[in-house]
């Protein structure tokens, strides 16, 4: 089994590590490794793809990392529906990149916004996108789980099976390693585009467009998705659209940016945009007016965040324009400081009210803002999952603010998303959400998603009972 010393550093630049890294190639080298784990009393961190924006697949001090990108296996066509779906068993390992280029004409529900996170990723965090959530499309996964077992999961199966099924997604690697899920795709036709249409374009107080986001939720209008912006502290609001076209010729509309393959220019763009955040505001304001539509390849709108994804790669590379960039102050990881909220619904308008307010006393973070963004997601039947028993759905809010490492507004920003944490959780009912990053106490962060830890807790006492499975999130849970 091959062992490296590996820099890990994750997405939105504020965390990273140096691990040691043991890389599987066999489930029967996993199997071993895990037996060996547990006689030399090791500790080991699933590392997966490395996508994340928190300290998910980052090890604690005293702990190994695993990475599963070596336990490949072949992807397979099961079944073909009615209308073009498929149905698909596939490696856990395997990105969503490389799954397209097995099924080009094919494209996942509810998928994650990058294209190089691993699909086992996706469901143990329990990704979602504007529509509803990744697991929903999973109908069956095998596990490997600390003690060697293997277990087929699905929805039916009895006892530890079954509960696996509805307890590895967002159990963030702590319950096992999964080797292959079976999944739907829906069928991706010729010509049919993403049209994206801005339905409002106004004030934020008042809040018309955040009740026009709940009533075209509950119609099941723009299924393809629907989206809250806001700008700056209670400046405009943008809400878009998104559905299925099949455009006419002679039917134009702009292509919405980072949609495209020019990845380098979307690179250098959002470089330069998280280098001084406060330029793009007023530049988005003029292209989101109001009743514009733009069209945008469906693969490019599902994975919009593929350009961010590669950006360290490009920017931290020895040719002329990156070294350029690096000269002009841009910091290759484009550290942000990024959290997201699980809403109930009925306190949406009470939640942006106290977010906005706490806001009011850090008004030198607005020029660090790159986006807050809502979106409306329906009743979340996977029990790990921040949004789990909110009535009828949640909003999920997301902000996002340029930084840079060890400066004084990274501190502010930091500062300012836990007090928001612990108002709005104490008020409110607002939970942070676990797949992002999670600026908070983490006493705080431990009673908010107590009945998380406690169901968690329980069945990893079953399947992993001398604990070989960590990472510094999990950690901090108390798990």
């Amino acid at each position: 089994m091959r062992t490296t010393t590996t820099d890990l550093r994750a997405m939105g630049g504020l965390y990273e590590a140096t691990a040691s890294v043991r890389e599987p190639a066999t489930p029967e080298e996993l199997a071993a490794l895990f037996q060996d784990a547990v006689a030399r009393r090791r500790r080991l961190t699933l590392i997966g793809a490395q996508r994340s924006f928190g300290e998910h697949f980052l090890p604690p001090g005293d702990a190994e990392g695993v990475s599963t990108a070596r336990l490949s296996g072949t992807t397979r066509l099961l079944s073909t529906e009615a209308d073009g779906a498929i149905w698909v068993r596939a490696p856990g390992s395997l990105t969503f990149e490389a799954l397209h280029r097995e099924y080009p004409h094919h494209l996942p529900c509810h998928p994650p916004t990058g294209d190089r996170i691993s699909l086992a990723g996706a469901l143990v965090a329990c990704a979602h996108n504007a529509v509803g959530f990744f697991a929903e499309e999973v109908r069956a996964f095998r596990l490997m789980t600390p003690d060697g077992a293997v277990h087929e999961c699905h929805a039916a199966a009895p006892g530890l099976a079954g509960e696996l099924f509805r307890l590895v997604p967002g159990s963030f690697g702590a319950l096992g390693v999964i080797l292959d899920l079976e999944l739907r795709l829906f069928q991706v036709r010729e010509r049919q585009r993403a049209e994206i249409t801005v339905l409002e374009h106004g004030p934020t107080r008042g809040y018309a467009a955040l009740e026009r986001l709940e009533t075209i939720y509950r119609s099941g209008e723009y299924p393809l998705g629907r989206g809250l912006f806001f700008f700056g502290r209670r400046g405009k609001s943008v809400l878009l659209g998104d559905r299925i076209v099949v455009p006419e010729p002679h039917h134009k509309a702009a292509l919405l940016p980072l949609t495209d393959d020019a990845t380098r220019r979307n690179i250098v763009a959002q470089g330069l945009a998280n280098r001084v955040p406060g330029l793009v505001s007023p530049l988005q304001g003029l292209v989101l007016r109001r009743g514009r539509r733009f069209h945008a390849g469906l693969y490019g709108f599902t994975f919009f965040q593929r350009s961010y994804d590669r950006a360290y790669d490009y920017l931290a590379s020895p040719a002329v324009l990156p070294r350029v960039l690096r000269a002009l102050g841009i910091d290759p990881r484009l550290t942000v400081c990024h959290q997201t909220f699980a809403v109930p619904v009925e306190q949406r308008q009470s939640f942006l009210d106290l977010y906005f307010d706490v806001f009011d006393a850090y008004p030198e973070l607005e020029a660090r803002l790159e986006q807050q963004d809502l979106i409306r997601l329906p009743e979340c039947a996977w029990p790990l999952h921040a949004a789990h028993g909110m009535p009828g759905g949640a909003y999920l809010f997301s902000v996002s603010m340029s930084v840079r490492r060890g400066q004084s507004h990274e501190a502010r920003a930091r500062t300012f998303l836990g007090e928001v944490s612990r108002r709005s959780f104490e008020e409110h009912g607002v939970k942070v959400m676990l797949l992002k990053q999670a600026h908070c106490e983490p006493a705080l962060l431990r009673r908010m998603h107590a009945p998380f830890i406690e169901t968690l807790s329980a069945l990893k006492q079953r399947v992993d009972p001398h604990r070989v499975l960590t990472s510094r999130m999990l950690d901090a849970l108390g798990l």
